[in-house]
């Protein structure tokens, strides 16, 4: 399954649980300003990340709310938030010397509340998580696709919803919903 076709069903998924994917998708971003984000941060995007951004440029604030709007899981990032965090986070990396906490050629496209993030390595396209509080850092999936695919399976699998007013997904008993997309990857 392409990135295109994966972000695609994740979209209907979260549409179909309650977001309002029409008031709060970002459209896509122009080749330009993809090309433009590659050379602030000096890298090149993988190819799946610019299909991504293309595709939507991460999720808006719904007027008269104070949260962002989040996916099933985790929240998306405009590009111009996605550089300037993946720029901050290379600063932090740089200054305790460790290659450990943030690789160069890593982008963070998604995160939880800021605290936990999903970054694309360029090199090869998987999906990382870091949660450095936790000390936590591993793949968490081979490629957008599958990662995309995880959290619409997950979705879909424990019937959550969007709760508009708190900007977050539940379970069936009202819970706040976590994704399980957070696990090291091991193939099938």
């Amino acid at each position: 399954m392409s990135v295109s076709e994966s972000w695609r069903a994740l979209a209907e998924t979260a549409a179909k649980r309650g977001l309002p994917l029409e008031e709060v998708l970002g459209p896509g971003v122009s080749t330009v300003k993809l090309d433009k984000a590659e050379r602030k941060l000096g890298i090149t995007f993988h190819p799946d990340l610019r299909e991504l951004y293309e595709q939507a440029d991460g999720l808006r604030r719904i007027s008269g709310h104070e949260n962002e709007p989040c996916l099933p899981g985790f929240g998306f990032q405009s590009l111009k938030k996605s550089i300037d965090r993946t720029q901050d986070l290379r600063d932090v990396a740089n200054d305790v010397d460790s290659i450990e906490l943030w690789r160069q050629q890593w982008v963070q496209v998604f995160d939880h509340f800021y605290v936990e993030v999903f970054a694309v390595d360029c090199t090869n396209g998987t999906v990382w998580y870091a949660w450095w509080e936790a000390g936590e850092i591993h793949q968490v999936a081979p490629d957008l696709a599958t990662f995309f695919r995880m959290a619409a399976e997950a979705a879909d699998r424990d019937n959550v919803h969007y709760q508009l007013d708190g900007d977050y997904f539940e379970t069936p008993d009202g819970e706040v919903w976590r994704a399980p997309i957070k696990r090291p990857w091991s193939p099938t």
